[in-house]
């Protein structure tokens, strides 16, 4: 009887591993997964703000982050919000330092209409654009318009208009 018990765990273990490694084997495309959601149209910018979309700091960052940048940029043109997420979170697990990264983050946080993800990623930009040596003020100033953005999606104009005040003229 325990010898047919013991067997039958080994049997039972075997079995278990060939499916492990079978579904480990398994390939799968690696793009993410679409998402379809309705959902209201994303925020409109008005001319007079800064525009996120075109992170300078990634001029020198590696091939990979250029690739999924690209990826998110082409995304966030078809409004497919969710795909551009998951596009530039890959990035940033390349280059984590990236504030230009983190800023495209958040704005497409931001039409994606998820502003608590969009303000903390808005604070990161900001505090990794002002942390480097020689900061870069356009960057900076960038980040901060980006936060002002949340702010006004979040209800709080006068605070979104204070900011928008003390970083029209930012010069860093």
């Amino acid at each position: 009887m325990r010898q047919t018990l013991s067997r039958r765990r080994c049997v039972a273990y075997l079995l278990s591993c060939m499916l492990l490694l079978t579904a480990c084997t398994t390939s799968t495309p690696n793009l993410p997964p679409v998402l379809d959601r309705e959902g209201p149209p994303p925020i409109q910018r008005d001319s007079q703000q800064t525009n996120p979309e075109i992170p300078r700091e990634t001029q020198n960052s590696n091939a990979a982050t250029n690739t999924l940048l690209a990826a998110a940029t082409n995304a966030s043109q078809n409004n497919d919000h969710n795909n551009a997420i998951v596009y530039l979170e890959r990035a940033i697990r390349i280059d984590p330092r990236n504030a230009a990264l983190w800023l495209r983050l958040s704005a497409t946080h931001l039409a994606n209409h998820d502003l608590a993800a969009a303000n903390q990623h808005a604070r990161k930009a900001i505090a990794l654009a002002g942390s480097k040596t020689g900061s870069d003020s356009e960057l900076t100033r960038s980040a901060w318009f980006q936060m002002a953005d949340v702010k006004e999606a979040e209800g709080k104009r006068a605070e979104a208009d204070s900011i928008r005040r003390r970083y029209r003229r930012y010069r860093g």
